[in-house]
């Protein structure tokens, strides 16, 4: 088990490299700084990217499902959703079992917009994992998915 030290104002300095909450906030930081000039011609901001990939990979989804897959607190995934449905990117239907809830899902210009951006994320994702081993990229996922069931249960 990593060990982290006990710091008091006369403590050690130690290196955040060894922090992973550093090295994984330095990750998810760059990928959204070069996928956001990737995606500046289209219009799409990374908040947008991610809303539009979970539709596209889920069909609909409710307000609080898009808020865990795309990552946003409601107040900003409400905002982003009028820009998109403004857009004549996303649909807002009531639910078939709740006419409460709202179902979000991409319109045919959402789709294609999609279609349009998809390859750039592509792009971008492989560029990440270059020169890691098909096994390799398997247990990286794997320790991901495991450290963030390990911070769901906090």
């Amino acid at each position: 088990m990593m060990k982290f030290p006990d710091i008091d104002n006369d403590g050690p300095v130690f290196d955040l490299d060894t922090m992973p909450s550093f090295t994984l906030n330095h990750v998810v930081h760059r990928y959204h700084q070069v996928l956001q000039s990737r995606l500046r011609s289209a219009g799409v901001s990374t908040l947008k990217m991610r809303i539009i990939v979970s539709l596209r990979s889920f069909g609909s989804l409710t307000v609080s499902e898009l808020c865990n897959w795309a990552i946003a607190e409601q107040p900003t995934m409400s905002r982003a959703l009028d820009s998109l449905e403004g857009q004549g990117i996303v649909q807002r239907q009531a639910g078939d079992t709740d006419s409460r809830l709202r179902m979000i899902s991409l319109t045919e210009p959402g789709r294609q917009l999609f279609d349009r951006i998809y390859p750039e994320i592509s792009r971008v994702n492989e560029a990440m994992v270059e020169g890691l081993s098909a096994q390799e990229q398997a247990a990286m996922l794997s320790a991901l998915q495991r450290v963030l069931g390990n911070l769901q249960k906090l």
